[in-house]
């Protein structure tokens, strides 16, 4: 049986309309669900609706083929019996919302790679002007901040390296930081290099968390980190991006 595909009878299109549900009924108790509108009934769309009933007083029942149509419908109306609104403001169901709603708050900042192994050849200008942040191979690379994308190559980067395997390390990936949080000043640029594979595209705004791209390989696996202050495009570093990596392994 497929994703999509249910004895209850959700397909890809009920599935997006309940997903789209799930998030409005979470923002209505003012909570933040990170739930993807994706048509896709997996395990995470699971636990969200899971946690919605929870989170309404509502007792659990079986979803693992989809949700029903009624319970959709009694979600949507919000139509509690007396027992389920008594749950609702119980001690338990108040602390379980709160507790969520903490897990769930959107976080401003994300490393560049979740694993990072190591950092290594920090910045010392001229002669290397970024941090390499050292990772597993094609290690997944994440918005640090809320940005857009303002310069994407998959090859032709000036950084590649001069020896051993750079076939897979000479693209890069630059942003243009949107707010200013903490060392991240609004206006400036990160630039990811020895980036390939990329899933942005220029213009895209993004949020911090969103894969841009995959690591590549220049001598070791790894992204080489460069911050400046905005005045160039080139693909270089002229701020030390150390405050900033050290601020998104502590808060993000």
């Amino acid at each position: 049986m497929s994703d999509r595909t249910f004895r209850v009878g959700m397909h890809g299109s009920d599935v997006k309309a309940w997903q789209i549900t799930v998030d409005k009924e979470f923002k209505h108790l003012k909570i933040n669900c990170p739930i993807k509108h994706d048509g896709v009934y997996g395990v995470h769309t699971r636990s969200y609706s899971a946690a919605l009933l929870i989170a309404r007083g509502i007792l659990i029942k079986e979803m693992d083929e989809g949700v029903t149509p009624e319970l959709r419908t009694k979600i949507r109306k919000r139509e509690l019996t007396k027992a389920e609104t008594k749950r609702f403001h119980s001690k338990a169901r108040v602390e379980y919302r709160q507790k969520i709603r903490e897990n769930w708050k959107p976080k401003k900042v994300h490393q560049p790679v979740s694993n990072i192994l190591a950092d290594s050849w920090d910045y010392h200008p001229p002669v290397h002007d970024g941090i390499d942040v050292i990772c597993k191979p094609n290690a997944a690379v994440f918005a640090m901040v809320k940005c857009k994308v303002i310069d994407v190559r998959a090859s032709g980067w000036w950084g590649k390296a001069p020896t051993g395997d750079v076939s897979k390390g000479d693209g890069i990936v630059q942003i243009e930081v949107l707010e200013s949080v903490g060392p991240f000043k609004k206006g400036y640029h990160i630039g990811y290099g020895h980036c390939e594979h990329a899933r942005v595209r220029v213009g895209e705004v993004l949020q911090p968390g969103e894969v841009i791209a995959l690591a590549g390989l220049a001598v070791a696996w790894h992204v080489h980190l460069m911050y400046n202050d905005g005045s160039t495009k080139k693909g270089i570093g002229n701020r030390n991006p150390r405050a900033i990596l050290e601020y998104s392994k502590k808060h993000g």
